[in-house]
């Protein structure tokens, strides 16, 4: 009877040891780290003194080694490929819980005043992330550029303002072959007027002129051109 007594407790504790073991194994085993974007949206204003953004990946736990996650720009973009550039991936070191990589905006490439949407996506787990940005430039700088036809005598241009009162001309320029120069204008609308004497415009019959009307401080061009007859003009305001 006591053997049998023995016996019955030598399974009872090999019973709970096993349970033990098990539950210690369920309680301390490793779970994949799960990767998402540190905020859904974001939104910034571009212009010459800022014109990137940070983008910033969180792990649920650090891995042992360096990883690399994967993103991709996703079809509900409403900008071109052409006004933002990046990596395409987020490092995440060895031992670190975020990583982030830094999206850039081609100023010269997005239009003034128009908001549009960045829509980018870790592959991942597919998160997504959306920046906002709209290009918001002021100045007042105008920038003149000309590049003359054979016959540059033939070239003249003008800056009026919205009481037609000539602001700014220039021309003709007999023996030149270019022509540039900036001025800063008061806030209103103007109209630039190029034109030629002969009436065939500064190109291609006879040379490859081209003008170009800009904000050279916002990367804004308001204006250019080359093939017209005898003149062509272009508005715009500032700021």
């Amino acid at each position: 009877m006591k053997n049998k007594k023995i016996y019955f407790l030598a399974l009872l504790t090999m019973a709970l040891v096993f349970n033990s073991c098990d539950t210690n194994t369920e309680e301390f085993q490793a779970v994949s780290p799960s990767d998402s974007f540190e905020t859904k949206s974001g939104s910034i204003i571009v212009n010459p003194l800022s014109s990137s953004f940070e983008i910033v990946v969180t792990a649920s736990e650090a891995y042992t080694a360096d990883r690399s996650l994967p993103i991709e720009v996703t079809n509900a973009s409403t900008g071109s490929a052409l006004q933002y550039s990046f990596s395409g991936n987020v490092e995440i070191r060895a031992g670190e819980l975020t990583g982030s990589t830094m999206v850039g905006f081609e100023l010269a490439n997005i239009p003034s005043g128009v908001t549009q949407d960045l829509v980018l996506r870790l592959v991942s787990t597919s998160e997504e992330i959306t920046i906002s940005y709209t290009k918001i430039c002021i100045s007042n700088d105008v920038m003149v550029k000309l590049i003359f036809d054979n016959y540059p005598e033939e070239t003249e241009w003008r800056i009026t303002d919205s009481a037609n009162s000539v602001v700014q001309s220039g021309g003709p320029y007999p023996g030149e072959t270019s022509f540039e120069a900036s001025y800063t204008l008061p806030d209103g609308n103007y109209t630039f007027t190029i034109t030629d004497i002969y009436g065939d415009g500064i190109c291609c019959s006879y040379g490859d002129g081209s003008y170009l009307v800009e904000l050279p401080n916002c990367s804004t061009i308001l204006g250019q051109g080359g093939e017209f007859g005898a003149s062509e003009s272009i508005t715009f305001s500032l700021p």
